[in-house]
């Protein structure tokens, strides 16, 4: 320890509040917009170049990001910008582990003062061992990005093969098969409701939150789960509610589609363990898909094509917050596939979804054994040598 210095965050990093971008004002280009939580989209001009370390201002305070590229961080964030000669990897690390989101100073919408937090005192090493500790960390994040890039890659060329089998007709055998109206001999439109059961979860309650139990999600955790992201500041209700619900009216299982019905519709989110979790009534509708499982991939990557994304779009309903409701859910029509087209998709399928979970893991590992380091390397407890 007798190479760290105590001092106060302001003669660490100098941070800045960041610059106004309103949305008729952007302009569709390459460099990031910086929110207080991530990316909200791509402008043509930047304010600061790479790269940018920024912390959450207002709204959602205290998130540490760092963006690898020229860059417009916005009002509701903090930028570095000035490093005073530290590591800029280093600092992105430390301000993670200063718990900045318990120093809000605002009345009503939660706010981060820099001349407030920049009085903090804390301990840090010398640019030798910052840059150290920074590399150790950031092999950590190197191979977790790596497997999101594969994850990506995966992903995508599950959207390609479902567009070339299903929306370009070129599916295994389809130069020997017969074509009426554009539908395959031996295929059948059906609407959803005659396939699955749809419906939604029983209410859920304010008072029913606990500190911890079982992870209760709403339209903005099914979202992040979709897009494969971690999903942070869960909300739990206690097992014995669960156990409740699942005894008398059921719960998620593998393979059924959760699909976000307000505001934001049409995400779905294919259940692809056995992990429990509850979800938020009239936000999220339930496909029941696991009663019918072999046409839960299917289903899945339909609602996520273009086909199926405009289908869910003129059922909605609703002017100033549109919504999907259960019984439009239920009208929708699907053209489904022979048995033996639906068997290869699944198969092939199959080894994909084995794939990205494996890769998913990897990354749940990494994240936990980089999160057990991240706070005793900033503390000292250990040394990098």
């Amino acid at each position: 320890m007798s190479e760290w210095k105590t001092t106060k965050l302001k003669e660490f990093v100098t941070l800045k509040r960041g610059y106004d971008l309103p949305h008729n004002k952007s302009r569709e280009g390459n460099y990031p917009v910086i929110t207080s939580t991530n990316i909200r989209d791509y402008h043509d001009e930047y304010k600061v170049d790479s790269p940018v370390v920024t912390v959450g201002r207002s709204g959602s305070i205290g998130k540490v990001q760092i963006v690898n590229k020229k860059a417009w961080p916005l009002n509701t964030t903090l930028y570095v910008k000035d490093s005073k000669g530290n590591n800029i990897n280093f600092i992105y690390y430390f301000l993670q582990t200063m718990g900045l989101e318990q120093f809000n100073s605002g009345a009503g919408v939660p706010t981060l003062n820099r001349n407030h937090i920049g009085l903090l005192k804390i301990k840090i090493p010398d640019i030798k061992q910052q840059k150290k500790i920074a590399n150790v960390l950031s092999t950590y994040d190197k191979l977790i990005e790596n497997n999101n890039r594969r994850i990506e890659v995966l992903e995508q060329t599950a959207e390609e093969i479902y567009k070339e089998w299903f929306v370009r007709m070129r599916f295994p055998g389809y130069e020997n098969t017969k074509f009426e109206k554009e539908i395959p001999e031996g295929w059948e439109v059906k609407k959803i409701g005659d396939i699955f059961n749809v419906s939604s979860s029983k209410r859920v309650y304010s008072s029913d939150y606990v500190e911890s139990g079982i992870p209760f999600y709403r339209s903005k955790e099914v979202i992040k789960l979709s897009n494969g992201e971690a999903v942070s500041e869960l909300l739990y209700i206690s097992d014995n509610k669960y156990e409740e619900f699942k005894n008398k009216f059921g719960v998620p299982l593998r393979n059924d589609i959760l699909i976000t019905s307000v505001g934001t519709i049409g995400i779905p989110l294919l259940i692809t363990d056995d992990n429990p979790f509850y979800f938020k009534d009239g936000n999220l509708t339930w496909i029941q898909s696991s009663l019918n499982p072999a046409l839960s991939y299917y289903l899945y990557y339909w609602l996520k094509s273009d086909i199926g994304y405009r289908s869910l779009q003129m059922y909605t309903i609703g002017t100033s917050q549109s919504a999907l409701t259960i019984t439009n859910l239920k009208k929708l029509k699907i053209l489904l596939p022979n048995e033996t087209v639906l068997h290869e998709f699944n198969e092939f399928f199959k080894d994909l979804n084995m794939k990205n979970k494996y890769l998913n893991q990897k990354n749940q590992n990494l994240k936990k054994q980089r999160n057990l380091l991240l706070p005793r390397l900033m503390n000292g407890t250990i040394e990098v040598k």
